[in-house]
């Protein structure tokens, strides 16, 4: 899938301490395709020490990260891909279930209240993440500016440029909201585009609530905007 876009990449998968066995899969895999590249850390770190690990391992001016699992799709690369060629940042926004009944009546009402006080359109909700993802949303908005609806996926796509002022200080999961919200800040542009998404078992990957935003205070009560040295090689032309 990847050759079809007619662009210079590779892969980096880094190993986050895991003991399933995915280093030893990634060397075989890596020892057939010379693009893929594997990254260790020899004791888990969290997801953004993981980021941070590829970011400075990178070659190439645009840089996709993702869960690796089956819940993402790498055919939705294509339409984070034609996006960016407006903006600086296409996060994904994760479909899985429809918005309910009784949400979308009261988002239509929303809307057209807008519509006609301030003439502004709105887009519907693409899906509906479950409360809990929506509430941290909520208060990343409030907190920090981002108006992206669908903070915490972990399949967004970046033009590498605008790490030069993001060093990324978050070693778990509150990586996904501080890159957003330093991003806003510095007047990056954003956008978002429906990807297709398959949800973990119950209790699966289950994050604490208070871990993140304990983490957001000591992340911006000391922000960090660089700037920030990324390690490798100069962008490849094609890329």
């Amino acid at each position: 899938m990847l050759a079809s876009l007619g662009r210079d990449y590779e892969i980096l998968a880094v190993d986050d301490g895991s003991t399933d066995r995915t280093a030893e899969k990634v060397s075989d895999l890596a020892a057939q395709h010379p693009r893929v590249r594997l990254l260790r850390h020899e004791k888990h770190r969290g997801i953004g020490a993981a980021i941070r690990t590829g970011l400075a391992g990178a070659l190439n001016p645009i840089l996709l990260y993702s869960a690796c699992d089956q819940r993402y799709r790498p055919a939705d690369l294509h339409s984070l891909l034609k996006d960016l060629n407006q903006v600086d940042l296409v996060s994904g926004y994760r479909i899985c279930q429809s918005v309910p009944w009784w949400l979308r009546w009261l988002g239509r009402v929303y809307r057209l209240f807008i519509r006609v006080l301030f003439g502004v359109p709105l887009e519907p909700l693409p899906g509906w993440l479950g409360w809990r993802a929506h509430c941290h949303s909520w208060l990343v908005r409030a907190f920090f500016g981002v108006r992206i609806v669908d903070v915490g996926s972990e399949f967004k796509l970046f033009r590498r440029s605008i790490f030069a002022r993001i060093p990324i200080q978050s070693d778990g999961p509150f990586i996904h909201a501080e890159i957003l919200a330093k991003a806003n800040f510095l007047g990056s542009l954003m956008t978002e585009a429906a990807v297709t998404y398959t949800p973990p078992s119950a209790g699966e990957n289950a994050v604490s609530f208070r871990a993140q935003w304990a983490e957001a205070y000591r992340v911006f009560s000391k922000p960090d905007f660089g700037p920030a040295k990324v390690s490798g090689q100069a962008p490849s032309k094609n890329a």
